[in-house]
């Protein structure tokens, strides 16, 4: 069994105010996010052995504050294609991930992040109607002993959590 978090990336700067996308910051709530979302997966088990980003700028930061919390800064994949990508893509990226990961997590980009979680536990991307707001997580076990075996429909998930959720219980 293997274990995914999937994260959206914390609260972003307008898009407005920047001429790319690909290059909008984290606003100052997205970074206490990302650091009240760190602490949770901090707690999850096992613990996180690589992570898997977007390298837009509002990934990026999301990223590299949620590695310093969890200390393994050194266990990072950036790869472009999570970008905008769908949630067949994100499947195919976590089917490349190293066979001796046991806790990935996929940090990304809605509505890509949303389908994959609805495809690996339901069966299909488009089966269920889940919501994850910016720095959302969801956590997930799935029936399969190596990375390039994930598929539609292996997952089982264990926890879904949003930062309002967490400090609402004072944390």
């Amino acid at each position: 069994m293997k274990k995914l978090s999937i994260f959206r990336h914390a609260k972003a700067r307008r898009p407005e105010k920047y001429p790319q996308d690909f290059d909008r910051p984290l606003t100052k709530r997205g970074h206490q996010d990302t650091r009240r979302m760190a602490r949770l997966v901090a707690r999850l088990s096992p613990p996180v052995d690589r992570i898997v980003s977007s390298p837009a700028l509002r990934t990026r930061e999301t990223t590299e504050g949620l590695a310093a919390a969890l200390n393994v800064s050194h266990a990072i994949t950036w790869d472009e294609r999570i970008y905008e990508a769908s949630a067949e893509t994100l499947l195919t990226v976590l089917g490349e991930v190293p066979g001796d990961a046991e806790h990935v997590v996929l940090v990304g980009h809605n509505p890509g992040m949303e389908a994959l979680v609805s495809g690996l536990c339901a069966g299909d991307p488009a089966r269920l109607n889940l919501k994850m707001p910016t720095a959302g997580l969801a956590h997930l076990e799935l029936e399969i002993f190596w990375w390039h075996q994930i598929r539609w429909g292996c997952g089982q998930l264990q926890l879904l959590a949003a930062p309002k959720q967490l400090s609402k219980l004072g944390d």
